[in-house]
């Protein structure tokens, strides 16, 4: 990996860059390390608050932290831009620690919720801090690089959060597994001492309504920031539906539930891959062709998933479909970071701002695309792989809007 620009390599003192980059992978991977790691307290919660063993009420701690989380984003972002990036990253993790305490030392499943939606708040910080921070220290492909190796945390935060959770269930009661929230949020505020300021004062926007209003549509208006936003928006419109209807669809379309935990354990390994991959090919290619190529691909491996499910009346071959299911998410993953990297890079000392315009967005119009794909599911994989068609090809159409956008910016800098 090739140094980056000498002014921001001074103001990280001693951190070297793979501790700089391991510490903000670990950082990003927080908000999903909140959710995945409590998953396996959920049977003995629900014997300690006497609820039924098929109770739902326990979903409601997800519900409430993603609803922390998309307010969190419109409150961290523009912080990070007025107050610093690592007073702003300080404040969240402590936030973060206490949400998660409050959450563990709940004597009711009402003041759990509470905790969580705290805990959820707090963790769009480490999020949107994360990528505002790489941004100020890197730039174009380097950028998009880090934004990669980041992307690989994300990834496996899914496969270790229940692995974490379950071992600490072996070793104390499901407390201890929302308490290991505070301890992971403690380690990682000490260790952010070390990491001096990035966002020189000179460089600070005023906090204030119009100002941070101003912000969030001055970077969505943004021609190159807001178009490939939107392309990760309406890409992840596919990824949460498979997050969400992957274990539904092997139930009820090719009876094989028990078939979902090894899928999801794998196609978080290869997604990792993909990252891993894609972070060595920028060493030679450009970010934006990387880009392209990956929603391109998404979007033939999307329209082949569709022409298995016509053939067959929506119930293909399990494996047929389990290979292209896994090889269209697989493209997206190499189109996620590298496109986020894109949205970012013209930003600047509005990174934080953008970060959470990104975040926000990805969020809320991801969810919403994907609900109608989830409902869908019926006995056939047909709607989904439609979906996936409609979503993949939007999503090159504004690839292909913020690259011109680019191009265009790029013409005038050398007139």
């Amino acid at each position: 990996m090739s140094a980056p620009n000498t002014t921001a390599t001074t103001r990280f003192g001693t951190l070297g860059e793979r501790e700089f980059v391991l510490f903000m992978a670990l950082t990003s991977a927080m908000s999903a390390l909140a959710i995945d790691t409590i998953i396996p307290a959920f049977g003995a919660m629900r014997t300690a608050f006497d609820l039924e063993p098929d109770s739902t009420r326990l979903s409601l701690t997800i519900t409430v932290f993603f609803i922390g989380t998309g307010l969190g984003y419109f409150i961290f972002g523009p912080l990070a831009d007025s107050l610093g990036r690592r007073r702003v990253l300080e404040l969240s993790l402590a936030l973060y620690g206490a949400g998660a305490l409050i959450a563990a030392l709940a004597p009711t499943l009402e003041v759990v919720y509470l905790g969580r939606f705290i805990w959820g708040f707090a963790a769009a910080g480490p999020r949107i801090l994360s990528q505002a921070i790489v941004r100020d220290r890197y730039r174009g492909q380097e950028l998009a690089r880090v934004m990669t190796l980041i992307q690989i945390f994300f990834y496996l935060a899914p496969i270790a959060g229940p692995i974490v959770g379950r071992g600490v269930l072996e070793i104390g009661s499901w407390r201890w597994v929302f308490a290991f929230g505070t301890m992971t949020a403690v380690a990682l505020a000490a260790w952010a001492l070390r990491l001096p300021e990035t966002l020189p004062p000179e460089h600070r926007r005023p906090l204030a309504l119009h100002s941070t209003v101003s912000g969030l549509a001055l970077a969505m208006r943004h021609p190159v920031t807001g178009s490939y936003a939107l392309a990760i928006a309406v890409g992840f419109g596919a990824f949460y539906s498979f997050l969400g209807s992957s274990e539904l669809i092997l139930d009820e379309i090719f009876g094989r539930p028990e078939w979902f935990v090894p899928f999801f354990v794998a196609m978080g390994v290869l997604m990792g891959g993909v990252a891993f991959t894609t972070n060595r090919a920028l060493r030679r290619v450009a970010a934006a062709n990387w880009a392209l190529g990956a929603g391109g691909a998404f979007l033939v491996l999307s329209l082949v998933l569709l022409g298995l499910g016509i053939v067959t009346d929506g119930v293909p071959d399990i494996w047929a479909f389990l290979v292209v299911y896994a090889a269209a998410n697989m493209a997206h993953a190499g189109m996620f970071p590298t496109a986020t990297s894109l949205a970012l890079d013209p930003m600047g000392a509005l990174a934080g701002t953008a970060a959470a315009a990104i975040g926000a967005t990805v969020s809320i119009l991801g969810a919403l695309l994907a609900a109608p794909l989830d409902r869908a599911v019926a006995g056939s994989i047909t709607p989904v792989a439609v979906g996936y068609v409609v979503y993949a090809g939007i999503g090159l159409l504004l690839q292909l809007r913020g690259r011109r956008s680019m191009e265009l910016a790029h013409e005038q800098e050398l007139r």
